[in-house]
């Protein structure tokens, strides 16, 4: 299951993507619908999409307000913090107060918003499909003390995250804080800080040197794990049932707020 697509030396989450392309596209369609019309309706289309977004993550931010400590944080949409509901609503809304009031665009806006909704449903299923086939794999991968501990059996019987990260990589270490606060705080979540393609004393003077400690910590030095999920990129956090089925994925650097808004659609909540 495919969580990124790599383009040269970048690696980018493809559900943002896949929107992306689907509002181009969308974005196209109307153009060539109002072209027929001879009327331009991509700054409504632009609105929808925008205003829609902004009310989804002011939304998410009132929500999780606690998990916030700063500003910057609750401007920092790179943890892809929205509130589905609250950005379908906007987009009815702004959408239906355009039809009213612009009744010349309406066969062009709803054209190009007919068009984002399908493919972006069509691309969404194609990705549910293959989350269902994804499952923790029965891999053998070491401790820092040297330790084996099999991957599959570590995460049976419980709701487990596995983190995917590295000491080189700048979003990794900004979340691992986040990480091991969420240890303390989901007791019935099992975290597994699963670290990529590096020496086991690096990681152990990492750790020190960050004063950051976890109860599952494994060392994948060939990217087993990454290679069987399709995990391009770091970091990148999945989660998986109790039987093992693949459940979520997050590509990018988590935020307090979006690992609490990614549990509470399991059930879970801070103790």
């Amino acid at each position: 299951m495919l969580t990124s697509v790599n383009l040269g030396p970048l690696a980018l989450p493809l559900p943002p993507l896949l929107l992306l392309i689907s509002v181009l596209l969308g974005l196209l369609v109307a153009a060539l619908v109002g072209r027929k019309y001879k009327v331009s309706v991509t700054d409504p289309l632009l609105t929808i999409f925008l205003g829609s977004f902004l009310l989804g993550r002011l939304a998410f931010v009132a929500r999780f307000a606690d998990s916030y400590d700063t500003v910057w944080q609750m401007l920092d949409i790179r943890d892809r913090g929205f509130d589905v509901a609250a950005t379908l609503v906007g987009a009815v809304t702004i959408l239906l107060w355009l039809l009213w009031h612009r009744r010349q665009q309406r066969q062009a806006l709803l054209a190009g918003v007919l068009t984002v909704t399908m493919l972006f449903g069509a691309f969404s299923s194609v990705i549910y499909v293959g989350r269902q086939q994804a499952v923790l794999p029965e891999l053998t991968l070491q401790q820092l003390n040297g330790d084996s501990v099999n991957l599959a059996d570590l995460g049976r019987g419980q709701l487990t995250v596995v983190n995917l990260w590295a000491s080189w990589c700048p979003p990794c270490r900004r979340e691992m804080p986040v990480l091991q606060q969420a240890e303390q705080l989901y007791s019935e979540v099992r975290f597994v800080l699963l670290n990529q393609r590096e020496h086991p004393q690096t990681v152990q003077q990492y750790l020190n040197q960050a004063g950051l400690t976890f109860n599952h910590l494994l060392l994948d030095r060939q990217g087993q794990f990454a290679s069987q999920l399709g995990a391009h990129g770091l970091p990148v956090t999945l989660y998986f049932g109790a039987d093992g089925q693949l459940l979520h994925s997050h590509m990018g650097e988590l935020s307090a707020a979006s690992l609490a808004h990614s549990l509470q659609q399991f059930g879970v909540s801070a103790e």
